[in-house]
């Protein structure tokens, strides 16, 4: 797809009212809440929500020049979101959380949180540390270490600011099989991947893989690659990762991709708890009801099953260009088509958003938002805002 076609996409959305989802033809009534302000000057955030109704946001404020850790933030509402108490780690929390959405609450009621950057130690040893909560995240424990080997990896590569690192990126998702085992999804550089991002030469395209744990963390293995290849601006990376509980094919694992700042969010599947893949595809929304479609073109997804098995997908559009703005996406047929693009929000953004059910046809949204010129993106100063969605078969 190119440039003219993603611009022409993204302005057709730009021009869609929010009572558009309403229209006769389309499956679902969605209705916004008023946006909020959660977080001043977080400008990544991730959204985490526990059985015990604690809802809990992860976000780094900024990356200090050079440095190589992100100032990091967390926060946690215990009153169902009208107020947020800021939590600061102490020096027994080690040097976080770090993360980037890595949280799972297990069926036994732990929730455990896992640090984005895991750092070679040699030998192709990669480690890094997880916290715990037992009651929803009112309180955190830890550090303790986490790690994984991984001899296909490539070290001494460089991000997107052009910094030497030698990491592999755990992210957004952790999946507790019916065993009890854990899947998470991550991604960065095996030694295969030598082709450089289209704005960024200096770092390369990625490849997302598939973690297995049997000891709730504590050590990993490599199970495969979820996707690879130099496509679209970046390759396969910011994977989310969902196992389906409803419909014809329950148990079956969904990851969704980011593959560049102006390219088509990527999804691929699995049937046997990942061992293997389909080849991955862009998605695609379909915006009438004769069959028209347009790609999801975004970055950063989060994608979460609702009670009722409806799919939902959230994501950004970059500054890079006009057409900018946060977006929800749904699916009723369990992830095998999409439809109903809604805008959440038209303010330039840093893309980052989180998507969580809060209670049966209730979305609570997560994303960000800058007051400045869309012409200016580099003096963007972001702020992390949300709101309820409520979400309504017709």
């Amino acid at each position: 797809m190119t440039g003219p076609t993603r611009r022409a996409f993204a302005a057709s959305l730009l021009g869609m009212p929010a009572l558009a989802v309403d229209l006769p033809g389309v499956p679902l009534h969605v209705t916004l809440g008023p946006e909020r302000l959660v977080a001043k000057e977080v400008a990544w955030p991730y959204l985490f929500h526990s059985r015990e109704g604690v809802t809990a946001l992860f976000g780094h404020v900024r990356w200090p020049a050079g440095g190589k850790y992100p100032i990091h933030y967390t926060s946690r509402s215990f009153d169902g979101r009208k107020t947020w108490q800021e939590w600061k780690h102490g020096p027994e929390h080690g040097r976080g959380p770090i993360t980037e959405g890595t949280a799972v609450q297990l069926r036994d009621g732990r929730c455990l949180l896992f640090d984005v950057h895991v750092e070679h130690v040699g030998n192709k040893r990669f480690e890094t540390n997880y916290w715990e909560s037992r009651d929803g995240f009112k309180t955190i424990r830890g550090p303790m270490k986490f790690g994984f080997t991984l001899p296909q990896a490539a070290v001494g590569t460089f991000d997107d600011r052009g910094e030497p690192i030698s990491r592999m990126y755990l992210r957004r998702s952790v999946v507790e099989l019916k065993g009890g085992d854990l899947l998470a999804c991550a991604y960065g550089h095996f030694e295969d991947d030598k082709t450089p991002t289209e704005y960024g030469p200096k770092m390369n395209k990625f490849r997302s893989f598939l973690l297995r744990s049997k000891d709730a963390g504590a050590n990993w293995n490599y199970v495969s690659t979820i996707a690879a290849g130099p496509v679209e601006q970046e390759g396969f990376g910011e994977p989310v990762l969902l196992q389906l509980s409803k419909g014809p094919n329950a148990g079956r694992l969904l990851c969704q991709m980011r593959t560049g700042r102006e390219s088509p969010i990527y999804q691929c599947e699995s049937d046997d708890e990942g061992k293997t893949w389909t080849g991955a595809y862009p998605l695609h929304w379909m915006y009438s009801r004769f069959g028209r479609t347009r790609p999801i073109v975004g970055t950063d997804p989060d994608l979460i099953e609702m009670q009722d098995g409806t799919l939902v997908l959230s994501f950004g559009h970059k500054p890079d260009y006009r057409e900018h703005g946060n977006y929800l996406a749904f699916s009723l047929d369990h992830g095998r088509t999409w439809a109903q693009v809604t805008p959440l929000s038209h303010k330039i953004t840093s893309a980052y958003t989180g998507v969580r059910e809060v209670a049966p046809g209730e979305l609570y949204v997560v994303y960000t938002a800058s007051e400045t010129h869309p012409d200016e993106p580099g003096k963007a100063k972001y702020e992390t805002f949300g709101r309820t969605v409520t979400v309504r078969r017709k």
